[in-house]
Order: C-alpha cells, then structure tokens, then sequence
C-alpha cells in the first residue's frame, strides 16, 4: 500500500510541474502546416506539422493549460515545392564547398533562408546552413555545402525554409535532393548489415543486439560490442 501511495504522489507531483508526458491535442491547425511553441520559460521549445485535417498535438510543459498552450503555438506555411539542387549528384571524397538551389519563393525579407539536409533512409538531419545569397526575384539562391566528411553515399533531402517576421525558420519553401557517392557505408564481417548497424561489426555470426555475449555460466552476460 505504501508503495501505491508513494506511486501516486511521485506521479502527482510531475503533472503540477508540468511534466511533459500529456499532449494538448486540437483540431484546428493550418492542414500541413509546420507548427513551433516557445514555452514560457522561453528557453524550452517544441515542433511538429499539422496532419491534413487539421489535427495536432503539443506536450504540456511548464505548468501552462492546454488554452495557454495554444496561445502560443507558431504556424507557418507549407508552399512543398519541388526544387532542383545543383549539384544534384557529389563526390562526398572531393565535396564542392557550395550549390545552387532553384524553385520560386525565396525570401529574405527578414534573413537569409535556411537549408536542412536530410538523409532519406533515416530521416536524419546531417547538416544545417543559411543561404548565402539569393536573386532578386526569389527563383534561385547560392548556399554553403555543410561537412559531409561523415556522410555516406545515398540518396539525401534538402528542404529550404523561410524566415518568420518573429525570428522563426517556419515557412518551408520546399524539396529537392542530391545524390552523394564515393563512400559507401562499410560491412566489415559481409554478413549484410551495415558496421553503424551492426551490434558485432567484425562477426558475421553474431549481429543482433538483442543477443548477448561474453558470459558462462554464473558470470554476468554483457551485451555484444563494439556497437
């Protein structure tokens, strides 16, 4: 029983501190749109996109209720253009040090567009940089490649935002993508999964990280490594 009330008290606790485990959920957001909240400590912050019918969901934080959440949240715009990158294919061992993007819609009324690279198996942000310039009619601008000395060869997503009047990188512009080539991602042991991925990357028997390794009998198992 004790232990009950100890439960219940721990969980009461973290709901008055506002504890991020319960989401503020609403129904009418901009469908597709990208959506960002600064919480009123002003350091913490929280992003996502609205689903197409309108729907949304924000973590509770800070102690605020869901209509002061609300009041909160950003909303930007979702033009999901399709882009060209050029170069649109990169020898990741002898990188260019920048490129050029076209589209329509670039705007640097209140700063330079951002443009985020992403790998399209993961979804993994791989680099961030800022335009360097951008034409005057908004159809084409120059940007510094980020590093890509730990990149392998593949496919990648590069998505260039706008600027908000409040400082905000909210209003995507849209997509294009590059190919990287020349370093491919190794597999070691040849047993078909990638070193990065692999929990024993020099033992073609052993490649899941769900099994263990390393212990007998009454010795402590250990999980396989390196990882």
């Amino acid at each position: 029983m004790k232990v009950i009330q100890l439960v219940l008290l721990l969980s009461l606790v973290l709901l008055l501190q506002g504890c991020p485990y319960f989401d503020c959920n609403y129904d009418d957001g901009p469908p597709n749109a990208p959506w960002t909240i600064v919480y009123s400590d002003q350091t913490t912050v929280r992003s996502g996109n609205v689903k197409p019918d309108g729907k949304f969901s924000v973590p509770k934080y800070g102690g605020e209720s869901c209509s002061q959440i609300r009041q909160r949240v950003r909303f930007g715009t979702n033009l999901n253009q399709s882009l060209v990158a050029s170069p649109s294919s990169v020898d990741l061992n002898s990188p260019p040090t920048s490129g050029t993007i076209t589209g329509q819609g670039f705007d640097i009324t209140y700063g330079m567009p951002r443009v985020d690279y992403f790998d399209t198996n993961t979804g993994f942000l791989m680099g961030s940089v800022e335009a360097t310039s951008v034409n005057s009619n908004g159809t084409s601008l120059q940007v510094n490649l980020p590093d890509l000395s730990s990149v392998y060869s593949g496919m990648y997503k590069v998505k260039v935002t706008n600027k908000t009047y409040d400082g905000y990188y909210l209003n995507i512009v849209g997509w294009a993508y590059v190919t990287g080539w020349g370093r491919d991602r190794p597999d070691s042991d040849g047993d078909g999964i990638y070193d990065d991925e692999d929990c024993d990357p020099y033992d073609p028997y052993n490649s899941s990280c769900a099994q263990t390794c390393g212990g007998t009998g009454n010795e402590p198992l250990t999980l396989c490594g390196p990882i």
